[in-house]
């Protein structure tokens, strides 16, 4: 008899295209998951992919048992999200994704104050900017920053979020003299976004860019430390005491927040009650998010 619990690995490497890329997806280690292939296909007597050094290449066997596994992971998710959607308990798990920065600068405190007040409720966060999906329950509730959320999920955007310019506050009293800021240098993001874009192109001064890193939390770093000129969202930049706001200290709108989740849990007690106070934590710093509480 097959085992689901092989199933569920044999997809995870059909969609990841490597058993290291699987392993990160199941949050298992790599032997874990090489095991449980081996096992899959001996069960079933087929080769279902072919090894190489660019990964694991699915056969044509292992195509219509992917097409029929898929199937039935569906059905058994659409089975499990109506259960939870019946729920009434205030007790249990909840799967929670976000990026890193909204986690520690903005929404942990809203955490901790909901687990306090519902003792009997775990949650699973997951610092991910990945598109996790919430049909197959990967996760229960998304905080996300995009402009249109997928079409399958509901839920409501929560605030615009705003970003500024932001330089260490350890050299403010540079700023008094002539020139000085015009000598400084943007922290840049990637190859491709090297400079801002739009109202802050438009209103800061023109400055060369320096540096590369991708992640928000790093950029904030590398800004209090003095590395440059920071482009953060306002929510991080204006919460911090080693960081001021440059000249001429505008904010520009960048994102939409958005908080979402299945259309199968809107009944599920512990799921809308999270939904309900996070969104009320939200909207009490509303004013932060958007810029209005600038230095």
């Amino acid at each position: 008899m097959l085992n689901w619990d092989d199933l569920k690995f044999f997809l995870a490497v059909c969609r990841a295209g490597s058993i290291r890329g699987a392993a990160v997806r199941l949050d298992v280690n790599h032997a874990t998951v090489s095991r449980r292939i081996k096992s899959f296909e001996t069960s079933i007597g087929q080769r279902l992919f072919e090894r190489s050094a660019k990964g694991y290449e699915i056969t044509t066997a292992g195509e219509e048992i992917f097409k029929e596994a898929a199937h039935l992971e569906e059905s058994l998710n659409n089975v499990e999200r109506k259960a939870a959607g019946k729920n009434n308990a205030l007790a249990g798990e909840i799967r929670v994704t976000m990026p890193d920065m909204l986690a520690q600068y903005l929404l942990m405190q809203g955490f901790s104050a909901f687990c306090s007040k519902h003792p009997k409720i775990e949650l699973e966060i997951m610092d991910s900017t990945a598109v996790f999906n919430l049909a197959n329950r990967e996760a229960d509730v998304a905080f996300r920053i995009c402009s249109e959320p997928p079409d399958y999920l509901i839920g409501r955007k929560l605030a615009v979020i705003h970003r500024a310019c932001y330089m260490t506050q350890s050299l403010a009293p540079k700023l008094d003299q002539a020139g000085w800021l015009e000598q400084q240098n943007w922290l840049g993001w990637s190859d491709k976004a090297r400079r801002p874009i739009g109202k802050i192109a438009r209103e800061y001064p023109r400055l060369d860019s320096k540096h590369k890193m991708l992640n928000g939390s790093i950029q904030a770093a590398a800004c209090r430390e003095g590395l440059g000129i920071g482009i953060l969202p306002c929510f991080v930049g204006d919460t911090d005491p080693q960081l001021i706001r440059i000249p001429p200290y505008t904010s520009e709108a960048k994102y939409d927040l958005w908080i979402l989740y299945h259309p199968d849990l809107r009944n599920n007690a512990k799921i809308q009650t999270f939904v309900r106070e996070i969104t009320a934590f939200v909207y009490s710093r509303k004013a932060l998010i958007e810029g209005e509480n600038g230095r």
